[in-house]
């Protein structure tokens, strides 16, 4: 499996069986990457998460089918009042359970039942429009997953306004920097961070 980082919460991931794009981007100041994947995802429909039109041959996953389980939540702490509504997608690639948390807004005990022990954890970690680092520590606790993967923090030209990752960072002991695209190994610990291609 190889993921690919562009920053904010763009990623494309490939699988031996498929490839899938998950919340590209517009107009943030970062370069609007052209990919091709079989499948796109878009947590919610704000313009820094659902460029779909820079995704090539992908069908856009709208509803939980074969290895996609979309799992219903909230983009703020008001149930959707301030922000709308964020979709969490839970799904099984190359043997293993990914989880994109999207642009969630609250700790939402539903969200962590469905999701506990799960392989990867891609959560927000900025804060200002989703959890903010203590939110998403808390995530990391009580999923308990075997790798968490940091996103949707402040980048160099991001011009969306959230907090930088150290704050979330300082909470771990161990933590792994990488660059994009990286080839998982199986034998990744604890958080992941990987350097975004802006």
């Amino acid at each position: 499996m190889l993921i690919n980082y562009y920053g904010h919460s763009y990623f494309l991931i490939e699988g031996e069986n498929y490839s899938i794009a998950l919340d590209p981007f517009s107009n943030i100041g970062l370069l609007e990457r052209v990919v091709s994947a079989n499948y796109v995802f878009c947590s919610h429909n704000h313009y820094d998460h659902n460029n779909v039109s820079i995704v090539n041959g992908a069908t856009k996953i709208i509803k939980s089918e074969n290895c996609f389980e979309i799992i219903p939540s909230y983009h703020d702490e008001v149930k959707g009042a301030k922000r709308g509504e964020n979709n969490v997608l839970k799904f099984t690639l190359d043997g293993k359970v990914l989880v994109f948390m999207g642009d969630i807004g609250v700790v939402d005990n539903n969200v962590i039942e469905k999701v506990k022990g799960c392989d990867y954890l891609f959560v927000p970690v900025g804060g200002v429009y989703t959890v903010n680092y203590l939110e998403a520590k808390r995530y990391v606790d009580e999923i308990n997953p075997k790798v968490v993967v940091p996103m949707h923090y402040k980048l160099d030209k991001c011009t969306v306004n959230v907090d930088k990752l150290e704050k979330f960072l300082s909470k771990f002991d161990s933590v792994t920097t990488v660059s994009s695209p990286y080839k998982i190994t199986g034998n990744e610990k604890s958080v992941l961070v990987i350097k975004a291609e802006i």
